[in-house]
């Protein structure tokens, strides 16, 4: 391996021999991650300057080498500035949750002692990434992040940890729903991870980019999850290949490429082992399928992960499989539960998911205005905070909703067109090139044709969309069309039989 600037950004702050060994270990790796555990072996072997065994813990929570994360942590147990790397982060709920005090416990202890600047900076990140404003009880990550910022001001030669400061700040824009400046921040990180030949920080600006993409241009997004692959593909570290198939098949799922996005899903759990997030956002992609059964065993296996823990998004999911599987009490009864943690963290993101949930339970109960009731508030929301997989789901529960609605106060005119909902609907799928959202609209447009006796035009719309893609990402949506296509040409030809 050519070395890398991953690992000599260190070299101006560290000693001789530390170099001396890095440079060594370079050389005798193939690749980022083989030299990770090439250190980590070193370290543990070998009496070492306690600057490697500080990068060698560096580079283990980076790779999330729970064993070597372990074992250097128990033999450097008394080195203050190592602790605080000895803790997972595989997930922004579960262990963010788990281990967020004891982490800024730690990193608090350590500055009493005034660590080196160099390692003073990398501690305020790791304070920062325990900070992700994900849930509404965790504090805001700002201010590790400008202690972080004044410590460069003070010294220039810490410019080579700055690109992750701006990737951090893409994250926060983005939560702020301002993806264009996430972007602007993202790619001024990248532009530094590049002067510097940093792979690892390269790697966290293209997946900040990535992340921001997917409100902005979702093939842009699929693209830029490309170019995060090959870079993963080149480091060979398993988490960062399961956590990109894991990102990149979000913007699969707002394409509506839903076969797809389950295959990276599953290939990254039987990479890494999976977790909380993709068992829950498995459950939430077989349920926009209305497969209750696996929506319900997915959000079953992240209830089991995560343990006592407990978080809105986990009864949400809960419920809108519930359901689905016509439990409807049992539903209500897990919206409920998670209404009352939604008004304590004050997240409007997970109040449109609890509107949107509630109008499918009133769907399923044919209260079908306080279901499009439900599906309107969940849309002004998603159109406050723009997030494709939101507004997917609002437009899909409105259009559904509407066609209904619309069986049920048939006009006797012969030609009958789609409602606003539905209309809009194909026009934001057809706008944003979410193929397989076009496919799904076209499902919804033949069903509305269908409720008026419209077969004809039911069928064409169906066998237009077949048109659409033959991805294997819509390979379930192309069965759905198919088996609709049979059901209205049996339906056509009883008509023709009976004329």
């Amino acid at each position: 391996m050519e070395p890398l600037g991953t690992i000599t950004k260190y070299y101006p702050f560290i000693d001789d021999e530390s170099k001396s060994i890095l440079n060594s270990l370079m050389d005798e790796s193939s690749s980022y991650y083989d030299f990770v555990q090439r250190l980590f072996a070193t370290v543990l072997e070998n009496e070492v300057p306690i600057n490697l065994a500080y990068l060698a813990a560096v580079q283990a929570w980076w790779c999330r080498l729970k064993e070597a994360i372990d074992h250097i942590q128990e033999r450097y147990s008394d080195i203050a500035f190592i602790r605080p790397w000895g803790h997972p982060h595989t997930s922004s709920l579960s262990d963010q949750v788990r281990y967020h005090d004891t982490v800024v416990r730690e990193i608090e202890a350590t500055m009493v002692n005034s660590p080196e600047d160099w390692m003073m900076i990398e501690l305020h990140l790791l304070h920062a990434t325990y900070h992700w404003p994900f849930h509404g009880d965790i504090p805001s990550f700002l201010e590790p992040l400008e202690r972080a910022r004044n410590l460069i001001e003070s010294n220039a030669d810490l410019r080579c940890f700055e690109s992750l400061i701006f990737t951090f700040g893409a994250w926060i824009k983005s939560r702020e729903g301002d993806p264009n400046g996430a972007l602007i921040d993202a790619h001024r990180g990248q532009k530094l991870a590049e002067i510097y030949d940093d792979s690892l920080y390269m790697y966290m600006s293209l997946s900040s980019q990535a992340d921001s993409l997917r409100v902005i241009n979702i093939q842009e997004s699929i693209a830029k999850y490309e170019e995060l692959y090959d870079l993963v593909q080149d480091m060979k570290v398993p988490y960062f290949l399961a956590e990109t198939l894991n990102d990149s098949a979000l913007a699969l799922e707002a394409a509506g490429e839903y076969d797809l996005a389950i295959a990276s899903h599953l290939e990254g759990i039987k990479i890494w082992g999976g977790g909380d997030t993709a068992f829950l956002i498995l459950s939430r992609i077989y349920a926009t399928l209305d497969n209750g059964l696996l929506a319900l065993e997915w959000i079953d296996r992240a209830f089991e992960y995560v343990g006592h823990l407990e978080f809105p998004v986990l009864y949400l999911r809960k419920a809108w499989a519930l359901a689905l599987c016509e439990q409807i009490d049992d539903a209500e009864r897990s919206l409920s539960t998670a209404h009352s943690m939604i008004m304590k963290t004050g997240s409007e993101v997970w109040l449109g998911d609890y509107y949107h949930i509630s109008g499918v339970v009133e769907l399923k109960r044919k209260n079908l205005q306080a279901a499009q009731d439900f599906f309107e508030q969940a849309y002004e929301i998603a159109e406050r905070n723009p997030r494709v997989l939101n507004q997917n789901a609002a437009l899909l529960g409105l259009a559904r909703v509407e066609t209904v609605l619309s069986g049920q106060s048939r006009e006797s005119k012969m030609n009958v067109t789609p409602g606003k909902w539905l209309s809009r609907l194909e026009r934001y799928a057809s706008e944003r090139s979410l193929t397989g959202i076009r496919m799904y609209t076209a499902l919804l447009k033949s069903e509305f044709y269908q409720v008026h006796e419209q077969l004809k035009d039911a069928q064409t719309t169906l066998m237009d969309a077949l048109t659409i893609s033959d991805s294997l990402g819509v390979k379930t949506l192309r069965k759905m069309i198919n088996d609709r296509i049979q059901e209205l040409n049996r339906l056509l030809r009883e008509e023709e039989m009976a004329s």
